[in-house]
């Protein structure tokens, strides 16, 4: 197993320090007063809500992949999806659990690089608009009441996912414009990688950025779309209506608008934050706004992170048990059929 990064320990580092600086803010007794008398039960409707959005994520993603020609088992991409999901919830950017399930896919079932990238790619697209949609509605309607030390720095991340959105939605339109700056790239790595090497990966490089272009075409796949569309809003109402409900169950009011403004930012944080810090600090930052003790607010934030960032890693290594479980089952099966007609 490859070592973790200085740069990875560096940033988990920092999240768990504004963990604990969060909830020493606010009291660390208080916390767990309020975290005593949640009701659990509601909690448990939580932890329920967060497989369900997990199972209808991946199940998004193979509609996705199917739309790219290829049909794999939802076995293998539920598989592959909770483990690159535990590995965002982990590492920030998010990069790495993406690459994780592309490389999955390529190794286990063949998929094209280019394709998985592209599937990917839309699968993002789709958060980013409606994370998009929600922030700024939101806090357009809540900027009034946040505090001024977090105001612009709430700002400018909608404003950075605006445009990294419009930047995303235009490539998917205009998926030719890869091509050019691929073989931009390219040619400048056939100057540094001479001879039959360099022709060699700039082949393979120019073949990812081919199957790509092809993928995210989606030549007369407008139905899987529209369906990934309303799938995708049917999880982001999950996620929304799981804050909500920790909210209930900690026994306080708080506007729907401050429950989506925590929601949608918490997940816009998660490519910085990582290990549930941006549940956390957004949660308090908005709730607190909002007019919540601090102490609930913080709590409303560990249990988010509990019910969801936390949860994905147990998750994804049982997927990854059972899996390993039914492929070595389906092998002795192969095997022992073969050995019978010889």
């Amino acid at each position: 197993m490859a070592k973790m990064s200085l740069g990875t320990k560096i940033k988990l580092g920092v999240s768990a320090v504004l963990i604990i600086l969060v909830v020493l803010n606010s009291n660390p007794a208080d916390v767990s007063d309020a975290m005593g008398q949640v009701d659990l039960a509601l909690i448990g409707l939580v932890v329920l809500l967060y497989m369900i959005n997990l199972c209808v994520k991946a199940y998004r993603w193979s509609v996705l992949m199917n739309a790219t020609g290829n049909k794999v088992k939802f076995r293998s991409i539920f598989t592959a999806f909770s483990l690159s999901q535990a590995i965002n919830n982990l590492i920030p950017g998010r990069v790495v659990g993406e690459t994780s399930r592309i490389v999955e896919m390529n190794a286990k079932e063949g998929v094209k690089i280019g394709k998985g990238l592209a599937s990917v790619v839309t699968e993002r697209i789709m958060d980013f608009a409606v994370l998009t949609i929600l922030c700024v509605t939101s806090l357009l309607l809540l900027l009034v009441s946040i505090v001024d030390d977090l105001r612009g720095y709430l700002i400018f991340l909608v404003i950075v996912m605006v445009i990294v959105n419009v930047f995303f939605i235009y490539i998917l339109a205009k998926p030719s414009i890869v091509k050019r700056i691929a073989g931009w790239g390219v040619r400048l790595f056939k100057r540094v990688v001479k001879g039959e090497k360099g022709e060699r990966y700039a082949e393979k490089m120019m073949g990812m950025v081919d199957s790509f272009n092809e993928a995210v075409t989606y030549q007369g796949e407008w139905k899987p779309m529209l369906w990934a569309s309303v799938l995708t809003g049917a999880i982001w109402v999950n996620e929304i209506l799981r804050l909500y409900i920790i909210i209930v169950a900690l026994g306080v009011d708080v506007t729907l608008v401050a429950v989506i403004a925590a929601s949608s930012l918490a997940s816009l944080s998660g490519v910085i934050l990582s290990a549930g810090s941006g549940n956390v600090v957004m949660s308090s930052a908005v709730f607190g706004a909002a007019g919540l003790d601090a102490n609930v607010a913080a709590t409303a934030g560990l249990l988010s992170a509990i019910t969801s960032i936390w949860l994905s890693v147990p998750v994804s290594l049982l997927a990854m048990y059972l899996d390993s479980r039914r492929s070595k089952a389906s092998s002795t099966k192969v095997q022992t059929n073969c050995k019978r007609d010889y």
